[in-house]
């Protein structure tokens, strides 16, 4: 928590709660319940102080507008950093101001209170249109982008350094096929990726802010059919060496403005693994991984005749590991789930990546 606490206050982009909406908008849903609970259980006394003659009629379409004050009261204070629920206040203001336009035609009113009503219902139109544009204002900044966070038992300036390689992505991003300069310009790279459905996909960026051992921003040089751009922060956790790293990503595809949530619903799964990852490669220099992961589908609890290969790029060293049985021998490679049929046998895990 406090790691979290040190990072907010170092991100400048943060709104303020004072200043994101929520609390006039708090402050309009408490409003809207107090009148709209006087429009349902005082409709005649309320007609009469807005200039109204009480009347049946007039008392069911009070309480109609008192239900409704009360349900967008509710919205409000429970969703104070929600535009959306503003909005509908708005909605309802203007029919107020029409309700009130359409008893001013009528003979029996006192204008002078329906005029003074009527005001009153325009301040509150302009605060709620304040309100709802503050809150979506602060949603596109208080949303936050960060795709996962993770803490490693390294100094920001070691994880930075390892992250600013570009070339070590491909070690702990396992989607990636190469990461490569363009033209020299330790700025600019050039980026390979491998498909799910098979083939690959490649595109340029260009590194747009650089802080040693705080702060890497990049984006996308030329957008297209998939452009993105983000950061990655690295913060010193309080009374520890250790790292605080911090990923913000946007993702837009087909050349449309850039998505934090489009970004969130494609690549959190992928970023998590690359983050745990290179966790795994800083503290460790290897990359664990289970049986299940390295064995695609169902697959016998026995292993192979054979194991696999070892895969070139990132070098595969076998992690040793031993049966519970008092009479096993320790076995290396790819052990099975269950090792000459004992079923309290280890399963074994390979390293993958090793940094040296």
């Amino acid at each position: 928590m406090q790691s979290l606490q040190a990072f907010n206050r170092r991100d400048p982009g943060r709104e303020r709660p004072e200043t994101d909406g929520s609390t006039l908008a708090r402050g309009l849903g408490v409003f809207s319940l107090g009148l709209g609970i006087t429009e349902l259980t005082a409709p005649e006394l309320l007609a009469k102080a807005i200039g109204l003659e009480p009347s049946s009629r007039t008392s069911f379409i009070m309480r109609a507008f008192g239900l409704r004050e009360v349900l967008a009261g509710l919205g409000v204070v429970l969703q104070p950093r929600r535009s959306l629920p503003l909005w509908a206040r708005l909605v309802g203001d203007a029919i107020d101001l029409a309700a009130l336009g359409w008893a001013a035609k009528t003979q029996r009113t006192r204008i002078e209170r329906l005029a003074a009503a009527a005001v009153a219902v325009a301040g509150a139109a302009a605060l709620d249109a304040v309100a709802a544009r503050r809150v979506k204002r602060a949603q596109r900044t208080v949303i936050d982008p960060v795709i996962f966070s993770v803490t490693i038992n390294r100094p920001p300036a070691e994880v930075y350094a390892f992250w600013r390689k570009l070339a070590n992505l491909p070690l702990v991003m396992d989607y990636l096929e190469s990461v490569t300069e363009l033209g020299g310009d330790p700025k600019r790279s050039h980026w390979i990726a491998v498909l799910p459905i098979g083939g690959t996909v490649a595109w340029d960026a260009e590194i747009t802010l650089d802080r040693p051992g705080e702060k890497i921003a990049w984006r996308t040089i030329e957008a297209g059919k998939f452009s993105h751009q983000g950061e990655v922060t690295f913060a010193r956790t309080p009374g520890r060496n250790m790292t605080e790293l911090r990923v913000k990503l946007e993702l837009s595809l087909l050349d449309q403005a850039p998505s934090i949530m489009l970004a969130k619903l494609l690549t959190t799964p992928q970023i998590k693994g690359d983050l745990r990852r290179l966790k795994q490669v800083l503290e460790t220099g290897e990359i664990m991984r289970s049986d299940a992961s390295i064995h695609k589908g169902p697959h016998p609890a026995q292993p192979p005749a054979e194991a696999p290969p070892p895969l070139p790029a990132t070098g595969v060293r076998p992690v040793t590991t031993t049966s519970h049985r008092d009479d096993a021998q320790p076995t290396t490679g790819i052990a099975a789930n269950n090792l000459a049929g004992s079923p309290s046998s280890t399963t074994t895990v390979t390293a993958k990546g090793r940094v040296p």
